[in-house]
Protein backbone atom coordinates (compact mmCIF):
# COMPACT_ATOMS: atom_id res chain seq x y z
CA UNK A 1 0.00 0.00 0.00
CA UNK A 2 3.05 2.55 0.70
CA UNK A 3 4.34 1.94 -2.75
CA UNK A 4 1.03 2.38 -4.25
CA UNK A 5 0.56 5.59 -2.45
CA UNK A 6 4.15 6.63 -3.22
CA UNK A 7 3.48 5.87 -7.00
CA UNK A 8 0.42 7.86 -6.99
CA UNK A 9 2.56 11.28 -5.57
CA UNK A 10 5.34 10.77 -7.99
CA UNK A 11 2.28 10.71 -10.97
CA UNK A 12 0.93 13.53 -9.28
CA UNK A 13 4.55 15.44 -9.45
CA UNK A 14 4.41 14.36 -12.99
CA UNK A 15 1.53 16.13 -13.81
CA UNK A 16 2.53 19.21 -11.76
CA UNK A 17 5.12 19.20 -14.12
CA UNK A 18 3.71 19.08 -17.07
CA UNK A 19 0.39 20.53 -16.55
CA UNK A 20 -0.71 21.66 -19.87
CA UNK A 21 1.11 18.16 -21.89
CA UNK A 22 -1.94 16.34 -19.82
CA UNK A 23 -4.68 18.81 -19.70
CA UNK A 24 -4.65 18.36 -23.79
CA UNK A 25 -4.54 14.47 -23.15
CA UNK A 26 -7.24 13.81 -20.48
CA UNK A 27 -9.43 16.59 -22.71
CA UNK A 28 -11.02 13.66 -24.04
CA UNK A 29 -11.65 12.01 -20.81
CA UNK A 30 -13.03 15.78 -19.56
CA UNK A 31 -15.71 16.20 -22.48
CA UNK A 32 -16.45 12.63 -22.17
CA UNK A 33 -17.34 12.52 -18.37
CA UNK A 34 -18.68 16.29 -18.57
CA UNK A 35 -21.31 14.94 -21.33
CA UNK A 36 -21.95 11.87 -19.58
CA UNK A 37 -22.46 13.52 -15.81
CA UNK A 38 -25.40 15.72 -17.67
CA UNK A 39 -27.21 13.05 -19.60
CA UNK A 40 -27.10 11.10 -16.34
CA UNK A 41 -28.40 14.32 -14.07
CA UNK A 42 -30.87 15.08 -16.90
CA UNK A 43 -32.01 11.97 -17.16
CA UNK A 44 -32.73 11.36 -13.62
CA UNK A 45 -34.07 14.89 -12.99
CA UNK A 46 -36.62 14.24 -16.01
CA UNK A 47 -37.87 10.92 -14.52
CA UNK A 48 -38.12 12.51 -11.39
CA UNK A 49 -40.22 15.23 -13.17
CA UNK A 50 -42.03 13.22 -15.03
CA UNK A 51 -43.53 10.88 -12.02
CA UNK A 52 -44.54 13.75 -10.67
CA UNK A 53 -46.49 14.96 -13.95
CA UNK A 54 -48.29 11.15 -13.55
CA UNK A 55 -48.64 11.27 -10.19
CA UNK A 56 -50.35 15.00 -10.31
CA UNK A 57 -52.55 14.14 -12.97
CA UNK A 58 -53.30 10.21 -12.44
CA UNK A 59 -53.46 8.49 -9.25
CA UNK A 60 -50.68 6.15 -8.01
CA UNK A 61 -52.47 4.07 -5.59
CA UNK A 62 -55.69 3.31 -7.47
CA UNK A 63 -56.29 -0.67 -8.69
CA UNK A 64 -58.85 -0.34 -11.80
CA UNK A 65 -60.86 -4.05 -12.45
CA UNK A 66 -62.72 -4.21 -15.77
CA UNK A 67 -64.57 -7.40 -17.44
CA UNK A 68 -62.67 -8.47 -20.19
CA UNK A 69 -64.59 -8.18 -23.69
CA UNK A 70 -62.37 -9.86 -25.76
CA UNK A 71 -60.21 -13.48 -25.72
CA UNK A 72 -57.41 -14.18 -28.00
CA UNK A 73 -57.46 -17.58 -29.89
CA UNK A 74 -55.14 -18.59 -32.23
CA UNK A 75 -53.99 -14.94 -32.20
CA UNK A 76 -56.88 -13.99 -33.68
CA UNK A 77 -58.95 -11.65 -31.06
CA UNK A 78 -62.61 -13.25 -30.66
CA UNK A 79 -65.71 -11.20 -28.17
CA UNK A 80 -66.22 -13.00 -25.47
CA UNK A 81 -70.15 -13.65 -25.37
CA UNK A 82 -70.89 -14.29 -21.51
CA UNK A 83 -68.42 -11.85 -20.64
CA UNK A 84 -68.15 -11.85 -16.00
CA UNK A 85 -69.48 -8.81 -14.50
CA UNK A 86 -69.32 -8.12 -10.98
CA UNK A 87 -72.48 -7.35 -9.06
CA UNK A 88 -73.08 -4.37 -6.84
CA UNK A 89 -73.07 -6.91 -3.60
CA UNK A 90 -69.67 -8.51 -4.42
CA UNK A 91 -68.50 -5.15 -4.99
CA UNK A 92 -69.64 -4.79 -1.24
CA UNK A 93 -67.46 -7.62 -0.52
CA UNK A 94 -64.57 -6.70 -1.92
CA UNK A 95 -65.06 -3.45 -0.03
CA UNK A 96 -65.38 -5.37 3.36
CA UNK A 97 -62.17 -7.46 2.45
CA UNK A 98 -60.20 -4.15 1.81
CA UNK A 99 -61.75 -2.59 4.73
CA UNK A 100 -58.98 -0.31 6.73
CA UNK A 101 -56.65 -0.47 3.59
CA UNK A 102 -58.34 0.70 1.17
CA UNK A 103 -61.67 2.32 -0.31
CA UNK A 104 -63.60 0.93 -3.12
CA UNK A 105 -65.91 2.30 -5.63
CA UNK A 106 -67.96 0.64 -8.46
CA UNK A 107 -68.66 3.09 -11.04
CA UNK A 108 -70.32 3.56 -14.20
CA UNK A 109 -71.83 6.70 -16.44
CA UNK A 110 -73.99 7.41 -19.26
CA UNK A 111 -75.95 10.26 -20.65
CA UNK A 112 -79.57 11.31 -19.78
CA UNK A 113 -81.89 13.92 -19.24
CA UNK A 114 -83.09 15.70 -15.87
CA UNK A 115 -86.83 16.65 -16.10
CA UNK A 116 -87.87 18.97 -12.71
CA UNK A 117 -91.16 21.22 -12.96
CA UNK A 118 -90.27 23.31 -16.28
CA UNK A 119 -86.56 22.48 -16.04
CA UNK A 120 -84.89 19.96 -18.54
CA UNK A 121 -81.40 19.35 -18.33
CA UNK A 122 -78.57 16.88 -20.05
CA UNK A 123 -76.57 15.06 -17.78
CA UNK A 124 -73.87 12.27 -17.09
CA UNK A 125 -75.31 9.44 -14.56
CA UNK A 126 -72.78 8.05 -12.59
CA UNK A 127 -73.30 5.03 -10.45
CA UNK A 128 -71.31 4.63 -7.72
CA UNK A 129 -71.00 3.30 -4.42
CA UNK A 130 -70.88 4.82 -0.27
CA UNK A 131 -67.58 5.54 -0.49
CA UNK A 132 -66.91 7.64 -3.64
CA UNK A 133 -67.09 11.14 -2.31
CA UNK A 134 -63.85 9.69 -0.41
CA UNK A 135 -61.88 9.69 -3.38
CA UNK A 136 -61.83 13.23 -4.83
CA UNK A 137 -62.62 14.94 -1.65
CA UNK A 138 -66.09 15.98 -2.54
CA UNK A 139 -68.31 17.58 0.18
CA UNK A 140 -71.71 17.74 0.96
CA UNK A 141 -73.30 21.32 0.30
CA UNK A 142 -76.60 20.33 2.07
CA UNK A 143 -77.91 16.20 2.42
CA UNK A 144 -76.62 13.19 2.59
CA UNK A 145 -74.71 10.51 0.23
CA UNK A 146 -75.45 7.12 -1.58
CA UNK A 147 -75.76 4.94 1.27
CA UNK A 148 -74.76 1.24 1.57
CA UNK A 149 -78.56 0.43 2.26
CA UNK A 150 -79.75 2.22 -0.70
CA UNK A 151 -77.24 0.15 -3.32
CA UNK A 152 -78.46 -3.03 -1.41
CA UNK A 153 -82.30 -1.74 -1.74
CA UNK A 154 -81.68 -0.83 -5.32
CA UNK A 155 -82.77 2.57 -3.79
CA UNK A 156 -84.82 5.30 -6.00
CA UNK A 157 -82.19 7.87 -5.17
CA UNK A 158 -80.03 10.67 -6.13
CA UNK A 159 -77.08 13.48 -5.63
CA UNK A 160 -76.98 16.20 -7.57
CA UNK A 161 -73.69 18.11 -8.18
CA UNK A 162 -73.97 21.56 -7.18
CA UNK A 163 -74.30 22.63 -10.80
CA UNK A 164 -76.69 20.40 -11.90
CA UNK A 165 -78.70 21.65 -8.05
CA UNK A 166 -78.62 25.51 -9.36
CA UNK A 167 -80.00 24.77 -12.86
CA UNK A 168 -82.72 22.97 -11.33
CA UNK A 169 -83.83 25.46 -8.31
CA UNK A 170 -82.89 28.74 -6.37
CA UNK A 171 -83.33 27.52 -3.58
CA UNK A 172 -81.25 23.99 -3.85
CA UNK A 173 -81.96 23.26 -0.22
CA UNK A 174 -85.52 23.16 -0.87
CA UNK A 175 -84.70 20.31 -3.82
CA UNK A 176 -83.89 17.70 -0.97
CA UNK A 177 -86.92 15.02 -0.81
CA UNK A 178 -87.82 16.42 -3.90
CA UNK A 179 -88.98 14.07 -7.06
CA UNK A 180 -87.05 14.08 -10.24
CA UNK A 181 -87.67 12.39 -13.24
CA UNK A 182 -84.19 10.93 -14.66
CA UNK A 183 -84.68 8.83 -18.10
CA UNK A 184 -88.04 8.26 -17.71
CA UNK A 185 -87.56 7.30 -13.75
CA UNK A 186 -88.29 8.79 -10.93
CA UNK A 187 -85.82 9.36 -7.99
CA UNK A 188 -85.67 11.23 -5.18
CA UNK A 189 -83.02 14.06 -4.26
CA UNK A 190 -81.18 13.14 -1.14
CA UNK A 191 -78.08 15.15 -1.40
CA UNK A 192 -76.61 18.09 -3.27
CA UNK A 193 -72.46 17.69 -3.76
CA UNK A 194 -69.60 20.03 -3.96
CA UNK A 195 -67.23 18.92 -6.61
CA UNK A 196 -63.75 19.41 -5.62
CA UNK A 197 -62.44 19.84 -9.23
CA UNK A 198 -63.94 21.51 -12.17
CA UNK A 199 -67.82 21.56 -12.14
CA UNK A 200 -69.73 19.43 -14.23
CA UNK A 201 -73.36 18.44 -15.50
CA UNK A 202 -73.79 15.26 -13.05
CA UNK A 203 -75.79 13.24 -10.99
CA UNK A 204 -74.75 10.01 -8.92
CA UNK A 205 -77.29 7.07 -8.36
CA UNK A 206 -76.67 3.54 -6.57
CA UNK A 207 -74.46 1.42 -8.38
CA UNK A 208 -77.50 -1.16 -8.53
CA UNK A 209 -79.03 1.12 -11.15
CA UNK A 210 -76.06 -0.02 -13.39
CA UNK A 211 -74.76 -3.52 -12.17
CA UNK A 212 -78.21 -5.37 -12.45
CA UNK A 213 -78.43 -4.02 -16.00
CA UNK A 214 -76.07 -4.75 -19.12
CA UNK A 215 -73.53 -2.11 -18.17
CA UNK A 216 -69.74 -3.56 -16.96
CA UNK A 217 -68.88 -0.83 -14.38
CA UNK A 218 -65.63 -0.50 -13.99
CA UNK A 219 -63.94 -1.39 -10.17
CA UNK A 220 -62.16 1.27 -8.65
CA UNK A 221 -59.98 0.56 -5.64
CA UNK A 222 -58.02 3.55 -4.07
CA UNK A 223 -55.54 2.08 -1.14
CA UNK A 224 -54.50 3.74 1.65
CA UNK A 225 -50.53 3.24 1.28
CA UNK A 226 -49.13 3.25 -2.52
CA UNK A 227 -46.17 0.45 -1.17
CA UNK A 228 -48.97 -1.74 -0.55
CA UNK A 229 -50.80 -1.78 -3.80
CA UNK A 230 -48.49 -5.16 -5.04
CA UNK A 231 -50.04 -6.59 -1.90
CA UNK A 232 -53.69 -5.66 -2.40
CA UNK A 233 -53.27 -6.87 -6.37
CA UNK A 234 -52.50 -10.04 -5.79
CA UNK A 235 -54.69 -10.35 -2.88
CA UNK A 236 -57.61 -9.33 -5.24
CA UNK A 237 -56.53 -11.16 -8.17
CA UNK A 238 -56.95 -14.01 -5.83
CA UNK A 239 -60.63 -13.67 -4.78
CA UNK A 240 -61.81 -12.96 -8.39
CA UNK A 241 -59.87 -16.57 -9.52
CA UNK A 242 -61.87 -18.35 -6.43
CA UNK A 243 -64.89 -16.11 -7.09
CA UNK A 244 -65.55 -16.41 -10.74
CA UNK A 245 -63.13 -19.82 -11.13
CA UNK A 246 -61.38 -18.70 -14.15
CA UNK A 247 -57.77 -17.81 -13.46
CA UNK A 248 -57.24 -14.75 -14.25
CA UNK A 249 -59.69 -15.02 -17.84
CA UNK A 250 -62.55 -12.94 -16.95
CA UNK A 251 -61.32 -9.56 -15.48
CA UNK A 252 -58.15 -7.12 -16.23
CA UNK A 253 -56.63 -5.75 -13.66
CA UNK A 254 -54.35 -2.99 -13.54
CA UNK A 255 -53.17 0.09 -12.11
CA UNK A 256 -50.91 3.32 -12.73
CA UNK A 257 -47.39 1.87 -11.85
CA UNK A 258 -47.43 0.36 -15.22
CA UNK A 259 -47.18 3.59 -16.61
CA UNK A 260 -44.21 5.03 -14.33
CA UNK A 261 -42.56 1.73 -15.30
CA UNK A 262 -42.85 2.31 -19.15
CA UNK A 263 -41.65 6.00 -18.78
CA UNK A 264 -38.88 5.14 -16.63
CA UNK A 265 -37.64 2.28 -19.24
CA UNK A 266 -38.24 4.55 -22.01
CA UNK A 267 -35.52 6.91 -19.76
CA UNK A 268 -33.40 4.31 -19.14
CA UNK A 269 -33.36 3.93 -22.89
CA UNK A 270 -32.28 7.74 -23.51
CA UNK A 271 -29.59 7.13 -20.93
CA UNK A 272 -27.95 4.33 -21.96
CA UNK A 273 -27.96 5.39 -26.25
CA UNK A 274 -27.04 8.69 -25.03
CA UNK A 275 -24.44 7.19 -22.77
CA UNK A 276 -23.32 5.15 -25.57
CA UNK A 277 -22.78 8.01 -27.71
CA UNK A 278 -20.77 10.11 -25.24
CA UNK A 279 -18.87 6.91 -24.22
CA UNK A 280 -16.30 7.46 -27.63
CA UNK A 281 -15.23 11.03 -26.29
CA UNK A 282 -14.49 8.71 -22.82
CA UNK A 283 -12.27 6.26 -25.07
CA UNK A 284 -10.98 8.94 -27.17
CA UNK A 285 -9.59 10.46 -23.48
CA UNK A 286 -8.15 7.15 -22.63
CA UNK A 287 -5.98 6.83 -25.80
CA UNK A 288 -5.13 10.11 -25.18
CA UNK A 289 -4.20 9.19 -21.41
CA UNK A 290 -2.25 5.97 -23.23
CA UNK A 291 -0.18 8.35 -25.64
CA UNK A 292 1.22 10.58 -22.76
CA UNK A 293 1.89 7.54 -21.09
CA UNK A 294 3.71 6.40 -23.60
CA UNK A 295 5.67 9.95 -23.94
CA UNK A 296 6.33 9.43 -20.57
CA UNK A 297 8.24 6.26 -20.75
CA UNK A 298 9.96 7.33 -23.50
CA UNK A 299 11.28 10.41 -21.63
CA UNK A 300 11.67 8.73 -18.47
CA UNK A 301 13.74 5.42 -20.30
CA UNK A 302 16.96 6.44 -18.51
CA UNK A 303 14.91 6.65 -15.11
CA UNK A 304 13.28 3.08 -15.51
CA UNK A 305 17.12 1.53 -16.06
CA UNK A 306 18.62 3.27 -12.88
CA UNK A 307 15.70 1.96 -11.00
CA UNK A 308 16.02 -1.50 -12.42
CA UNK A 309 19.28 -1.59 -12.12
CA UNK A 310 18.91 -0.75 -8.40
CA UNK A 311 16.77 -3.93 -7.92
CA UNK A 312 13.38 -2.72 -8.84
CA UNK A 313 11.30 -5.39 -10.07
CA UNK A 314 9.06 -5.70 -13.37
CA UNK A 315 5.56 -5.48 -11.13
CA UNK A 316 7.54 -2.36 -8.88
CA UNK A 317 7.35 -0.53 -12.87
CA UNK A 318 4.25 -1.39 -13.60
CA UNK A 319 2.54 -0.18 -10.61
CA UNK A 320 4.53 3.20 -11.17
CA UNK A 321 2.50 3.47 -14.28
CA UNK A 322 -0.46 2.04 -13.35
CA UNK A 323 -0.94 3.92 -10.68
CA UNK A 324 -0.11 7.24 -12.69
CA UNK A 325 -2.41 6.01 -15.23
CA UNK A 326 -5.13 5.91 -12.73
CA UNK A 327 -4.58 9.17 -11.02
CA UNK A 328 -4.59 10.82 -14.43
CA UNK A 329 -7.81 9.30 -15.42
CA UNK A 330 -9.55 10.32 -12.16
CA UNK A 331 -8.13 13.72 -12.52
CA UNK A 332 -9.46 14.21 -15.88
CA UNK A 333 -12.68 12.51 -14.65
CA UNK A 334 -12.90 14.97 -11.53
CA UNK A 335 -12.51 18.09 -13.60
CA UNK A 336 -15.32 16.32 -16.38
CA UNK A 337 -17.72 16.17 -13.11
CA UNK A 338 -16.94 19.75 -12.21
CA UNK A 339 -17.66 21.09 -16.16
CA UNK A 340 -20.98 18.48 -16.12
CA UNK A 341 -22.25 20.21 -13.03
CA UNK A 342 -21.89 23.67 -13.65
CA UNK A 343 -23.41 22.56 -17.50
CA UNK A 344 -26.22 21.37 -16.19
CA UNK A 345 -27.32 23.88 -13.71
CA UNK A 346 -26.62 26.08 -16.17
CA UNK A 347 -28.95 24.47 -18.64
CA UNK A 348 -31.91 23.93 -16.20
CA UNK A 349 -32.96 27.59 -15.98
CA UNK A 350 -32.83 27.37 -19.54
CA UNK A 351 -34.96 24.76 -20.07
CA UNK A 352 -37.70 25.72 -17.74
CA UNK A 353 -38.06 29.27 -19.26
CA UNK A 354 -38.58 27.50 -22.58
CA UNK A 355 -41.34 24.40 -21.02
CA UNK A 356 -43.98 25.00 -19.26
CA UNK A 357 -42.87 22.51 -16.81
CA UNK A 358 -41.21 25.24 -14.55
CA UNK A 359 -40.56 22.59 -11.92
CA UNK A 360 -38.06 20.50 -14.06
CA UNK A 361 -34.82 20.18 -12.55
CA UNK A 362 -31.71 18.01 -12.21
CA UNK A 363 -30.67 15.57 -9.92
CA UNK A 364 -27.25 14.00 -8.80
CA UNK A 365 -27.47 10.63 -7.48
CA UNK A 366 -25.04 8.47 -5.66
CA UNK A 367 -24.83 6.10 -8.89
CA UNK A 368 -23.80 8.85 -11.20
CA UNK A 369 -20.86 9.78 -8.65
CA UNK A 370 -19.98 5.93 -8.54
CA UNK A 371 -20.39 5.54 -12.66
CA UNK A 372 -17.59 8.66 -12.49
CA UNK A 373 -15.07 6.64 -10.48
CA UNK A 374 -15.64 3.38 -12.05
CA UNK A 375 -15.25 4.88 -15.42
CA UNK A 376 -11.69 6.53 -14.05
CA UNK A 377 -10.76 3.56 -12.73
CA UNK A 378 -11.71 1.87 -16.19
CA UNK A 379 -10.08 3.60 -18.46
CA UNK A 380 -6.65 4.27 -16.20
CA UNK A 381 -6.63 0.41 -16.19
CA UNK A 382 -7.17 -0.62 -19.60
CA UNK A 383 -5.22 2.19 -21.41
CA UNK A 384 -2.66 2.14 -19.07
CA UNK A 385 -1.57 -1.46 -19.36
CA UNK A 386 -0.05 -0.90 -22.50
CA UNK A 387 2.53 1.43 -21.20
CA UNK A 388 3.54 -0.50 -18.07
CA UNK A 389 4.25 -3.64 -19.22
CA UNK A 390 5.91 -1.58 -22.19
CA UNK A 391 8.22 0.32 -19.19
CA UNK A 392 8.98 -2.89 -17.40
CA UNK A 393 9.70 -5.08 -20.39
CA UNK A 394 12.84 -2.35 -20.78
CA UNK A 395 15.90 -4.09 -19.68
CA UNK A 396 18.56 -2.25 -17.09
CA UNK A 397 21.15 -1.63 -19.68
CA UNK A 398 19.21 -0.71 -22.99
CA UNK A 399 17.47 1.82 -20.79
CA UNK A 400 20.37 3.22 -19.38
CA UNK A 401 22.12 3.41 -22.20
CA UNK A 402 19.39 5.41 -23.79
CA UNK A 403 19.62 8.78 -25.28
Amino acid sequence: MGQFIKSISIALNNIRANPLHTFLSTLGIIIGVAAMVGILALGDGLEQTGREQIANTTSLNFISVSSKSTKTVDGIKVKIKNRAKLTATQALEIQTLFSGKALTDYTATETGEVVYQDSLVGVYIQGSMNNRIHFSGDSLVVGRFISERDIIDNSNVTVLTYTIAKRLSSNMESLIGETIQVNDKELEVIGILQLSNAESQKIYVPISEFSDATDFPTLLIKSLKAEEIPELKEKLEVWLDDTFNAEGESFIVSTNEARVEQFSQGILMFKLIMGAITGISVLVGGIGVMNVLLISVTERTKEIGIRKAAGAKKKDIILQFMAESVTISFVGSFLGWLVGIIGVFTFVPIVNALTDLGNFKAAIGTSTVLLIMIIALFVGVVFGTYPAWRAAQLTPLDAIRHE
